[in-house]
């Protein structure tokens, strides 16, 4: 399934126009989607004047044309009409189709004439509108949210919500189901959406697939994870799963280095060795003796990581001179695939000139705001544009942090689904950095490496809440071999 944004939704019918077809025929496929869902003999479809009312247009001409009662109501029937519209506003008054125009002394009767039928399609409005809904618009709206014995059906997004953040504005349909087309919109992923989109159905059209040319994302489910995930193979050692180097902790946080490390052991790492303070060393030992650790040198060379396949950097590095130091360091004296996290993505947000020098796969793993640190935006920005357009213009793997976390190099975007409110406590990001920075050393492709990450450390925190208010880094880390082992017996794909 792909998701879509108001930006790269645009894209994607930008992209359609250019492979040839006409806003007609796309308006055309978009109501025979619509019709597949659309049940009953009586309709009231309330077309707004934009692309979205002519989707409401086009699909009452072909009720109409099977016998339906079917009835059109407009707010403009001349002026600012996009071109698909006037075309099939024209259709309907050709054919005779009853068709009744919004005005404020006629409102309260024109009203009246829905509460006869059986379904009302809101196409009103589509996914570009970008303030609450006013005059006329905002009282038609409260008033079909006043009758209760309608199905109300929304063509694409109920007309009033945010297409990106699925919040409301002031006025917003209330619908029983939302057939949206091409995408799931991304504000749908927003739980609370539900209040106002109802059942909600993914229609694709009947076009070419410029889903990837567009930008859109895809939804990384159990479905494209699990077969992601490696069998381990009979005569596999620790040698056959990588060398990890982690470049993490100081004194006053020595507990983001403990956990990255025990993440990175329990997903599978070789070995994975800490370089690190000898407060943290000494830790270490206690919480995750399957770790090995070297003392960090004040100045770190190129001789010191020739034997690791991948380096993490970040977790407890706090923010000193000596840290400023490592960062630069690792960036200018190693080659290897590198995983950024915490510190080191506050310390990397002055030098974020460095990464365009890299000639290696390097994955940055901020929440938001360490991102914006790193990017800075506009609340009203578009993330999933934002995301993108900072991977690729950076040659890196952004793991953007939150609800559906964001992966994405640029080319390929996911939001992943895994993960819940319960995994919302200090330490989760280590886990998840150690984790990711042990299937890099394992070989995986980065950007498969941080799906996989992200899906796992989701995943294994799915499978605790069932039972737990909270889920606690240290007792997810313990969880992860089980999880991991659920993946492949689940996975058709691994033959036993």
């Amino acid at each position: 399934m792909y998701i879509g944004s108001h930006t790269l939704m645009k894209r994607y019918d930008e992209c359609l126009l250019k492979h040839g077809y006409t806003i007609e025929q796309l308006v055309d496929k978009a109501s025979d989607c619509l019709l597949k869902h659309i049940h009953g003999e009586s309709f009231s479809i309330v077309c707004g004047p934009g692309n979205n009312g002519a989707d409401g247009l086009s699909l009452a001409i072909k009720l109409y044309q099977q016998k339906k009662n079917v009835q059109v109501f407009i707010f403009e029937n001349t002026n600012h009409l996009s071109k698909a519209n006037a075309y099939y506003l024209q259709k309907c008054y050709d054919l005779s189709l009853p068709v009744y125009l919004f005005q404020q002394d006629n409102l309260e009767e024109l009203i009246g004439y829905m509460t006869a039928c059986d379904t009302i399609v809101d196409a009103i409005f589509g996914f570009g509108l970008n303030s609450s809904p006013r005059g006329i618009y905002q009282s038609v709206i409260e008033s079909i949210n006043q009758l209760y014995d309608q199905e109300v059906i929304a063509v694409d997004i109920p007309t009033g919500l945010q297409c990106d953040s699925g919040k409301p504005y002031q006025s917003v349909i209330y619908a029983t189901s939302t057939i949206t087309l091409s995408a799931m919109k991304n504000g749908f992923l927003n739980p609370d959406s539900y209040f106002f989109t109802g059942k909600v159905i993914v229609e694709k059209l009947d076009v070419d697939d410029v889903s990837e040319e567009a930008g859109l994302y895809q939804m990384a489910d159990d479905k494209m994870m699990f077969p992601l995930l490696k069998e381990r193979i009979f005569d596999g050692y620790k040698g056959t799963y990588g060398h990890t180097c982690l470049i993490t902790g100081c004194i006053e946080y020595k507990g983001a280095a403990l956990l990255s490390a025990k993440g990175c052991v329990y997903s599978g790492s070789g070995i994975t060795t800490v370089m690190s303070d000898q407060e943290v060393i000494h830790a270490l030992t206690q919480f995750c003796p399957e770790a090995t650790a070297v003392l960090r040198p004040p100045i770190l060379q190129k001789e010191d990581f020739l034997r690791y396949d991948a380096i993490l950097i970040g977790c407890g590095l706090g923010q000193s001179l000596d840290s400023y130091r490592y960062v630069i360091d690792v960036l200018e004296k190693t080659k290897q695939p590198l995983v950024i996290d915490g510190d080191a993505l506050t310390i990397l947000s002055a030098h974020t000139d460095l990464l365009k020098q890299q000639n290696r796969d390097i994955i940055l793993t901020p929440h938001l705001g360490e991102f914006q640190r790193l990017c800075p935006f506009d609340s009203q920005d578009d993330m999933l544009l934002v995301a993108q357009d900072f991977a690729k213009e950076h040659h890196v793997v952004l793991v953007l942090k939150g609800p559906y976390t964001i992966v994405t190099n640029g080319q390929e975007s996911y939001r992943i689904r895994a993960g819940n409110k319960a995994m919302a406590t200090g330490g989760m990001g280590d886990v998840l950095a150690g984790i990711i920075t042990s299937f890099v050393g394992q070989g995986y492709p980065a950007l498969q490496a941080a799906m996989l990450g992200v899906f796992i450390h989701g995943y294994t925190g799915d499978l605790l809440a069932k039972e737990a208010y909270t889920v606690i880094p240290s007792k997810l880390i313990e969880f992860i071999p089980k999880a991991m082992n659920n993946m492949i017996k689940s996975n058709p794909e691994v033959t036993s």
